[in-house]
This record gives structure tokens, sequence and C-alpha cells, in this order.
């Protein structure tokens, strides 16, 4: 056997004195669980703490303690295991193949000692676990500071592997913020609390753990980070998290409720449709007053959607014209594209600009406009769910963020985001509504009665302008 092996000399750490929630934690019997904190919130000693208690209960046990690189697994998730872990449990430590024994009081029926084992694993590389049986898992920090996460495949996997001979098969999830991410769905997301019954999560600010803090130490970090850092890394909050896109929507600001705001009818209606197969397919409802201000009043967001039966919705909100992605032109494998579809049942999908470029700075300059009296100039129902929730979630790609690729967003839902970027981009573009010239962008080559009009709208094969400057894009509630 090699000599057990330390990463570092380890440091004193005080005792073990749980707080509320962390023996809250370590008490409750979900078989799923995850804290998602503020920095310096003891969810590493924690956890530390809680597979010690595992490897003792349960005799001859395997877990796997992983994070998603080697890297941030040695510095920070192993370092603090062999600060906490009592060295005298320690048997051996395999450094090469991160393995290590444990301990126990069991014995054999022969008599020999029976150890538990941990594995230690990166999970940026999750292949080698589909070939394990394991007791429990510990996956820490599931949404890192720089914007990368563990898949939430891993995290299934890992579930499914829990079928070694000894239990007590369970696991547990330690992070930061990373928004509304697989973390908040599983765990936090009271829509799914039905669902996912197994499933237990808190949510702890910096301040719980303050008593083993420095002092001023949270204080120093909110006067010296912008808002949204300490809103992820000191409350905890899903609401902010790095990378996200529009940092500028605020709820409180940006959201109305349908019983403080009166719509007129003579204000411009349009709408936003983005078609979907076997992703969803959304339609978004909104006007503009006569000053200017986007109102988005209502939206339509449904899975596997029947043309038909999504085709009536739109009629019954009192529309036949909608703004939709120009791909809608395409033929399918029914040699019929989704605008002769929709046309079957009286709805006109029209070519919108798909100008991802032109739709992010529009929106963003309208996030932070405000008018004399303070208030915004673009307001979204609070019905609008679907839209306010992947307003909030995007964010661009980690890869972004390391600077290994450019501008490009993260996968996740963005149906009911498109269709809003089809209704956006054609009010933004189009004369009267709402000023079409940016700072930093020139004016474009098309006009549709002398106004500039950007020339995307000519993307799509199909777009025949001269049919296109005489259709009323102009629709009104008829409800």
């Amino acid at each position: 056997m090699s000599r057990r092996r330390r990463l570092s000399p380890p440091r004193k750490l005080a005792t073990y004195d749980p707080h509320p929630h962390q023996k809250a934690f370590h008490q409750d019997t979900h078989k799923y669980r995850a804290i998602v904190s503020g920095v310096g919130a003891g969810k590493t000693r924690m956890g530390v703490e809680e597979i010690i208690k595992w490897t003792q209960l349960y005799p001859g046990s395997l877990g796997v303690i992983g994070r998603l690189t080697a890297k941030s697994l040695r510095e920070t998730t192993q370092r603090r295991f062999f600060e906490v872990c009592d060295p005298s449990l320690i048997e051996e430590y395999n450094k090469s193949e991160e393995h290590m024994w444990i301990r126990t009081n069991a014995v054999d029926e022969e008599g020999n000692p029976v150890y538990s084992e941990i594995l230690f694993y990166h999970l940026d590389d999750p292949g080698p676990l589909g070939s394990l049986d394991i007791s429990y898992f510990w996956i820490d920090e599931a949404h890192e500071p720089d914007g990368a996460e563990v898949p939430e495949a891993t995290f299934q996997m890992l579930t499914a592997r829990l079928r070694h001979p000894v239990g007590p098969w369970r696991g547990f999830v330690t992070s930061n913020s990373g928004g509304k991410d697989w973390v908040w769905d599983r765990f936090f997301n009271p829509k799914k609390r039905a669902t996912y019954t197994e499933y237990i999560g808190w949510n702890v600010p910096t301040r719980a753990n303050a008593k083993y803090l420095p002092p001023g130490y949270e204080d120093e970090l909110r006067k010296n980070n912008p808002p949204t850092w300490v809103s992820r890394f000191l409350d905890g909050s899903f609401d902010a998290f790095e990378g996200q896109v529009y940092t500028d929507f605020d709820e409180a600001i940006h959201v109305y409720k349908d019983e403080d705001v009166d719509l007129a009818p003579q204000w411009d209606y349009g709408a936003g449709f983005d078609f979907g197969v076997t992703a969803p397919t959304a339609c978004v409802y909104g006007c503009v007053d006569h000053d200017g201000d986007i109102w988005m009043y209502a939206e339509d967001y449904e899975a596997d959607a029947d043309i038909e039966e999504f085709a009536h919705k739109i009629k019954n909100r009192g529309f036949t014209d909608v703004n939709a992605d120009p791909a809608t032109g395409s033929k399918g494998p029914n040699k019929k594209s989704p605008r002769q579809l929709y046309q079957e049942f009286g709805v006109n999908l029209l070519p919108a600009s798909n100008d991802e470029d032109y739709f992010m700075k529009l929106f963003i300059n309208l996030l932070k406009k405000r008018k004399k009296d303070g208030t915004a100039v673009i307001h979204i129902s609070s019905k609008c769910v679907y839209l306010i929730d992947q307003i909030k979630k995007e964010a661009w790609d980690p890869l972004t963020l390391k600077g290994t690729t450019h501008d490009k967003l993260k996968k996740q839902p963005n149906h009911a985001r498109d269709a809003f970027k089809y209704f956006l981009n054609t009010y933004g573009m189009h004369p009267g509504l709402l000023n079409p010239v940016l700072p930093g962008r020139g004016k474009g080559s098309l006009s549709v009665g002398g106004e500039w009009e950007h020339p995307s709208y000519e993307e799509d094969e199909d777009f025949d302008r001269d049919d296109y400057v005489h259709m009323d894009i102009k629709r009104r509630i008829a409800q």
C-alpha cells in the first residue's frame, strides 16, 4: 500500500458547530439535497462533515466527491476535505487514482477491518462514472463562478449509479447561485415540488456564517462590488448570475400587473411568433402607446402545439398577421412551410428581422432608458411568465466569458424570447413607432415610405418586398 499523502499541511479549523440551516441539512432524510449560498457561508465545510459521517455510518460504502474541473477540485474541495478529516481516519490515499480508504469501527466475518472508500472526480469528463456502482455522491459548486456548470446529465448519471450493495443511496449538491439553472429547477422551483418529492433545497446568504468570517468581511465585499455580484455571491439570489445578458431587467420596474394598466385600443398592436415542431411554439402580443412605450400584455406558449389550435388562439386575440422568423418560409418534410400551414388556418406569418445584434442592443437600450418621471419605457405583463423567465435566464456561453469564443449565447429554452425578438425588431425598425437608429449603428440601405429599414428584412428567399410594403402590420385587440 502507498503511503498516506496530503495535498498540503492542514490548517487549524474551528470546531464544527453547525448553524441552524446546517443542522437541518444534516438531519434531513430527503434522498437529494442542495444548499445554494453566498460565498463564505460554510457549505463546503458542511459537505465534508456530511461525507465523513456517511463513511462511518455505512462501513464498506463507496462515495464520489466531484467538482467540474480537476483544478478546482484539487485546490478547493479536496483541500478542505484534508483540512477537516481526522488524519487517523485515513488508511490510504492513492493520489494518482484519487482513491481514498477510510477506517471504520466495523469488521467482517473473519475479523478483518472494513473500510469505506471515497473517489474524487472532476466532472468535466463524466464518462468513467458510467461504470461505477456507488453509495452516495456530493457535487460541490455545481455552478462555477466563471459561468461554467456541471451538466444536469452528470447529476442524472450519478443518481442512476446509486446501486452499491451498501447505502445510503443518496446525493447532495452545494453551490453558489447559477441563476435559475437545473439546480434551481430541481430543488427550488415551486411549480415542481409535487413532482420532485425526493428533493429539498436551502438558500442561504453569506451572513448566515458571519460568526466564522473575518470582521467586516461582508461589508467590504458589498461596498466594493457591483449590485449583480452582491446579489449572486452574498445574497445567493437566483435572479443574478455570471454571464447574465440583461442585467438591467428589473421586475420591480419592468413588470406590471394588468389591473394597474388600461391599454388603449388606439395604440399600435402587434405580435411576435416563434414556430416549433419538437420545441414549443410561442406567440407574444404587445402594443406601442403614443409616447413610444412598449407594453407586452399576453403570450401563448405550447409544446407540441397543434397548428390549427394554435392559429385559433392567435385569432381569438384579434390577430391574423404576426411577425415571425423568416425561416418559417422554408419547406418541411411534408413539402409545406410553416407559413403555408398557418395560412391554411387564417394566420399570416410575416417575415421579420432575425438580427440578434440589433435586437439585443435595442432591448438593452430600452431597459436602461427612463422617462422624465423616472419610469421605464418597456413594460411586460406578469402574465407573460415564459417571456419574463427567459429574459432573466438569457446568458452568455461560458466560453464567451473565458474569451475562447465570440458573443455566443448559452443554449437553453428561448422560444418566447425569440417571439419577442421578432416583435421588437419589427417595431424597432418600423417607421414612426420607435427610433431605429441606435448609438454606434449606421442607417440601413432599405426604406419604406422614405424611412430607414433594416436590410435583413430581405434575408428570407421567399420574401416579397413589394407585398410587404403594402401590408398593414398595425393590429388592434379585438377582444
